[in-house]
């Protein structure tokens, strides 16, 4: 074998023993760390809305649909919604309070909240799927 070979055999054998190390390495902290934790909001519909009453006075809405996915592992969460909120569990369960008052929520429960309110919220089991339509005159 020529010396030229064997230096960048030796130069490829080094930066991969290098790469391997560094990641053996990094593999400890990583398992150390929590898992990630996930709370995912995605929009799936916003627009405004035009309606007008018995008087004929024109009223404009935004409306706006959301999908909440959240992991069991969070714990408890709290959450304020700054617009009248009406709420549909998709799919899991979760344990709300409200005013001090604990309630389960199964799947197609729905309940609503006026803005600015404050609740707390536990997922019951490994996630929950929750929806949430706001409406405001914003």
């Amino acid at each position: 074998m020529r010396k030229g070979t064997l230096m960048m055999i030796n130069a490829g054998l080094t930066l991969t023993t290098a790469c391997v190390l560094a990641a053996w390495a990094a593999l400890p902290s990583a398992w150390a760390q929590e898992p990630a934790k996930t709370y995912r909001i995605r929009e799936g519909f916003q627009a405004p809305l035009t309606l007008t009453t018995k008087q004929g006075k024109t009223v404009l809405l935004k409306v706006a649909i959301h999908r909440w996915s959240i992991d069991g592992a969070l714990g408890p969460q709290n959450v304020r919604v700054d617009e009248f909120t009406l709420f549909q569990m998709r799919s899991g369960k979760i344990k709300t309070i409200v005013d001090g008052k604990e309630v389960i929520k199964s799947a197609d429960a729905y309940w609503t909240l006026p803005a600015g309110s404050t609740f707390t919220f536990v997922v019951k089991g490994e996630t929950a799927l929750l929806d949430a339509m706001t409406v405001s005159t914003k």
